[in-house]
């Protein structure tokens, strides 16, 4: 059997998932969400690390050896090596102790790429704080010294899945400061979360939306249908539109202006995608949506319950988009 089967047979065990269910219910009546912290006693674990297990077992192993062949240097050794343990645990606890961790922005991201989460350490004024490591949802950062600093922010980088509310669980604060022996940690709720956008599947722009007003509400510079007057002449214009009675006249080269006609608003409609599939139709109007906030035409969105009124925008577009996510 392999590791990974292993692995997920653990997890799908009854008596693995009440043991975790357990496990979460504690933490959240001891630890409950907060966006801002302060880490205290009641908020921090420690217990030694692998290192520090066979460290144990060797200042025990010195003792027997000591007490066996009544050797004086190797009692007084294992003695010191168990003091220095009792120091480290003592240390190790203090270093992580009165950091407060705030929680920060979040940006949204589309969904399979990653979302960033902004989180804020602050140290205590009485103590340094040294190798702060923070690892949340399969991400860890690099280790955080608060030394002459009172503060630092971390961006943490979560890989999105599906779409929607995306709200991690918690997240780890851990430091083995000053040998490794020990790892003092705790689980953090910050109540933290961001959106999370339909993934974008390119589709025909022109197929798949139609202007709901009639033509001729809005002008086109670019169109070639009604003269709108003379201009001066470029480089790169054709020669074509070079009005060359004008210039047989004053001698001075003019270009023709012409303007066409197009609709005042476009709509971004649920009903006109043509994929049978939710999630394709979503991410198919969020092509669409990213593809009109590239230009300055007003647009507007349908859903089946939501309807978004034609304008143009970052902020026009940031709504369109958490309306699919939504949805």
């Amino acid at each position: 059997m392999s590791t990974f089967s292993l692995y997920r047979k653990l997890n799908n065990n009854p008596v693995t998932r009440y043991v975790r269910g357990r496990w979460i219910a504690w933490l959240k009546r001891r630890l409950p969400p907060q966006r801002q912290v302060v880490l205290d006693q009641r908020r921090i674990f420690i217990f030694p690390t692998w290192m520090g297990l066979a460290y144990i077992a060797t200042a025990l192993l010195l003792f027997l050896a000591g007490v066996n062949y009544d050797n004086n240097l190797l009692l007084n050794f294992s003695f010191f090596m168990g003091s220095l343990f009792v120091v480290t645990i003592l240390q190790t606890f203090a270093n992580l102790s009165a950091l407060t961790v705030t929680a920060g922005n979040t940006e949204p991201a589309f969904a399979g790429s990653e979302a960033q989460f902004n989180i804020r350490f602050s140290k205590s004024k009485q103590k340094e704080h040294h190798s702060i490591q923070c690892l949340w949802e399969g991400y860890e950062c690099a280790p955080q010294n608060l030394l002459t600093d009172t503060a630092c922010s971390v961006e943490m980088l979560l890989a999105t899945k599906v779409r929607g509310q995306y709200q991690p669980g918690r997240m780890r604060i851990q430091s083995v400061y000053p040998l490794g022996l020990c790892r003092a940690w705790t689980w953090v709720d910050l109540n933290m979360s961001c959106i999370v956008y339909p993934k974008p599947v390119a589709c025909e722009v022109s197929a798949q939306s139609a202007a709901r007003h009639a033509d001729g509400a809005a002008r086109s510079s670019d169109g070639n249908e009604d003269f709108d007057g003379l201009r001066a002449y470029r480089h790169s214009d054709s020669l074509k539109i070079v009005d060359w009675k004008s210039f047989a006249r004053r001698g001075t080269m003019l270009s023709k202006e012409f303007h066409g006609y197009q609709s005042q608003s476009i709509w971004v409609d649920w009903d006109q995608m043509s994929a049978v599939n939710v999630e394709l139709k979503l991410s198919r109007m969020c092509f669409l949506v990213m593809e009109y906030g590239k230009t300055n035409l007003e647009y507007g969105l349908i859903l089946p319950g939501t309807h978004i009124a034609p304008d143009r925008g970052k902020a026009h577009q940031a709504a369109c988009l958490e309306a699919l996510a939504r949805y």
